[in-house]
């Protein structure tokens, strides 16, 4: 591993302790935890029969829909599709292929023991890269989380993750390993923040800068089935092609199937 990946594993490390130091005392469950917090995915499934769509817009017109549903207790499946352009005037940019989201949980959250979930998710965000063919920010892939849940305000969670994308034609192989939580600070408004380590994202650094992606935001419960989100991107500018952080907007519709 060279000097800019160790260096990289060390805040990871770091990211991990802070994460451990809350006393198990306070952990609780949740019944319908969140699926990702921003980009990067959580332990948490729909329940059977729970359906979700959401929409997402991001820079350069972009859109992004997701539906998502329960099959059983512990698998949920999901499909998306989207592209550049939609929004405005032109021809549309679409992306190569649908996005497919799977999920297993292994073992459920309790008192005691953090969640553990294991998936595929072929969805990644930003523009679609004809000649890498990837997006700008690498689907997960094959990946594994655990979350945990603590009374602190009304609720906070955190995950710790592990994934392999199989976006590797530009030569970059590695696993990637990622940190999220939100802070709800009542039963309407939650805090989000990830940490994307990006290992995989680029052996030359000709795409980032090796910080990392540092993601931001907040999610808004308007009617307990609508939820607004929004979020700040790339808060360290770790791309080199983008100056400033990128902004997008979320709403997510949850419903039970009759």
């Amino acid at each position: 591993m060279d000097e800019k990946k160790d260096s990289l594993m060390k805040r990871f490390l770091g990211i991990l302790l802070l994460i451990l130091v809350p006393l198990p005392l306070w952990s609780q469950g949740v019944d319908v935890p969140p699926r990702f917090v921003i980009d990067t995915p959580t332990a948490g499934l729909l329940p059977r029969a729970g359906m979700d769509v959401n929409l997402r817009a991001y820079g350069r017109g972009g859109l992004l829909l997701n539906i998502n549903a329960g099959i059983t207790e512990r698998f949920m499946f999901g499909v998306s599709y989207g592209g550049l352009n939609v929004l405005g005037s032109g021809a549309v940019d679409w992306n190569q292929n649908p996005g497919i989201n799977l999920r297993y949980q292994f073992l459920e959250e309790s008192f005691g023991v953090p969640g553990l979930t294991a998936g595929f998710d072929s969805q990644g965000y930003g523009a679609y890269i004809d000649s890498t063919k990837r997006y700008e920010n690498k689907s997960p892939g094959f990946f594994a989380v655990v979350s945990k849940t603590y009374d602190l305000f009304h609720h906070l969670d955190l995950h710790l993750g592990i994934n392999y994308s199989l976006e590797s034609a530009d030569n970059d192989q590695d696993p990637n390993f990622f940190a999220s939580g939100s802070l709800a600070i009542n039963s309407k408004f939650e805090l989000l923040a990830e940490y994307d380590v990006a290992l995989n994202d680029n052996i030359d650094d000709s795409i980032n800068s090796g910080k990392g992606y540092f993601n931001l935001g907040f999610r808004l419960n308007v009617e307990d089935t609508v939820y607004l989100e929004f979020f700040v991107k790339d808060v360290l500018e770790n791309r080199r092609q983008i100056v400033n952080a990128n902004r997008e907007v979320k709403i997510t519709y949850f419903q039970f199937i009759q």
